[in-house]
């Protein structure tokens, strides 16, 4: 597997998941915007990251603005906004990343075997706008109805 497979197998585990398990429709947007430029200097991020291993290492990463957070974890709790809790919302971008990396890793090489890390939490001073251009990796931008999202991969 090389990294184009990975990118075009991550864009189709993006939608699979975001549109399946949360009830999100997908735009995934090709164009060469930084992550300073797709998200706004005055939002609120979560953001999650999951190490893998095998054919090919590195890691996931997930970023999502937090009122998408509050959004795609009552969708895939079945509850209303004001019934989560801030550890709900945590966890709903971990699991998201768990999925979209499960997803990704198992189709884009059906021969090879991959061991996935456990998904953790990016520091919050990490998602400060200022520090975006340090994460490394490529990216996939992504647009829901009203919101941006991103995703990336680092490989090693």
């Amino acid at each position: 597997m090389d990294r184009d497979t990975m990118m075009t197998t991550l864009r189709e585990a993006i939608s699979n998941v975001l549109e399946t398990m949360f009830f999100q429709p997908v735009q995934i947007v090709d164009n060469d915007r930084t992550l300073l430029e797709w998200f706004s200097q005055n939002e609120s991020l979560l953001g999650a990251t999951l190490d893998f291993n095998g054919p090919l290492s590195g890691s996931l990463y997930l970023i999502i603005p937090m009122k998408v957070v509050s959004e795609i974890t009552a969708n895939f709790l079945g509850l209303r906004a004001e019934e989560i809790d801030e550890g709900q919302k945590r966890d709903t971008v971990k699991e998201t990343l768990n999925m979209i990396g499960g997803n990704t890793l198992s189709h884009s090489d059906r021969k090879s075997v991959f061991k996935l890390g456990i998904p953790k939490l990016i520091e919050e001073h990490d998602l400060a706008y200022d520090k975006l251009g340090d994460l490394r990796g490529d990216f996939v931008l992504i647009e829901t109805e009203d919101n941006h999202l991103a995703v990336g991969v680092a490989i090693e």
